[in-house]
C-alpha cells in the first residue's frame, strides 16, 4: 500500500513536467509571434504615415497651384487696367497737347499778323513786297455771268457773288477790316469789292487787286 502511494506521488510529479515539456516549444513560438505582429504593426503605421505625408504634399501642390493661378489672374487683371489707365492717359495728353497746339498757333498768327501790319502799311504795300502772294489763278463768273467793271454804289444783282468761294480775308492782304458785320471783301474778276450783303451795293472797289 505505501509503494502504491508513493508511485502516485511520482506520477503527480512526473505528469506536470511532461506538460510542460509538451507546452515548451508553443511558448517560444510566442515571442515570435509577438515580433511579428509588432513589425507588422510598425509597418502598417509606417505605411500610414508616408500616406499621410504623401495627400498633405499633394494637397500642398493642388494649393500652390491654386494660388499661382490666382496670381496670373490678378496679374492679367492688373495689366488690363494698366494698359487701360495708359490709353485714357494718353488720350488727355494728346487732348490736351491738341489743345495747347491750337493756341499756340493762334497766337502765333495774330503776333505774325501784327508783325507784319507794323511792316506794311496797307495792302499797296504787302504786293510790292509779297508779289507772289497776290496771284490767285484764273477768276470763273457764274454761270451766266461775265466779268463788267463796276463803281462804288453799284449794285451786284447776283446773289451768288456773295458765296463763299468769292470771298476774301482781309488779314490775308492786309485789308481794311469791315466796320460793320454785313459787310465783306469779295473778289470780282481781278478786282476786290467791298459791298453790304443786305441788298449787294459795292462800298470799295481796288481794281486790279490781283495780278
Amino acid at each position: 500500500m505505501r509503494n502504491f502511494v508513493m508511485l502516485a506521488v511520482a506520477a503527480g510529479l512526473v505528469l506536470p513536467t511532461a506538460a510542460n515539456a509538451q507546452r515548451g516549444p508553443e511558448n517560444r513560438r510566442g515571442p515570435q509571434a509577438e515580433a511579428r505582429e509588432l513589425r507588422a504593426g510598425n509597418q502598417g503605421s509606417m505605411g500610414d504615415r508616408i500616406a499621410a505625408q504623401v495627400a498633405n504634399a499633394e494637397q500642398q501642390r493642388r494649393a500652390e497651384q491654386r494660388d499661382r493661378r490666382q496670381d496670373r489672374r490678378e496679374d492679367r487683371r492688373d495689366d488690363r487696367r494698366d494698359v487701360r489707365d495708359d490709353r485714357r492717359d494718353d488720350r488727355r495728353d494728346w487732348r490736351q497737347d491738341r489743345r495747347e497746339d491750337r493756341r499756340e498757333y493762334r497766337q502765333d498768327v495774330r503776333r505774325d499778323q501784327r508783325q507784319a501790319r507794323r511792316a506794311y502799311r496797307d495792302w499797296r504795300a504787302y504786293r510790292q513786297a509779297e508779289r507772289q502772294a497776290f496771284r490767285r489763278g484764273a477768276y470763273y463768273a457764274p454761270r451766266g455771268y461775265y466779268y463788267r467793271p463796276v463803281r462804288v454804289g453799284g449794285l451786284l444783282s447776283a446773289s451768288v457773288f456773295l458765296g463763299q468761294r468769292y470771298w476774301i480775308d482781309p488779314y490775308d492782304y492786309y485789308l481794311p477790316q469791315p466796320s460793320r458785320y454785313y459787310q465783306r471783301w469779295i473778289r470780282y474778276g481781278n478786282d476786290v469789292l467791298l459791298i453790304d450783303t443786305r441788298n449787294g451795293r459795292v462800298l470799295v472797289v481796288y481794281d486790279n487787286f490781283f495780278w
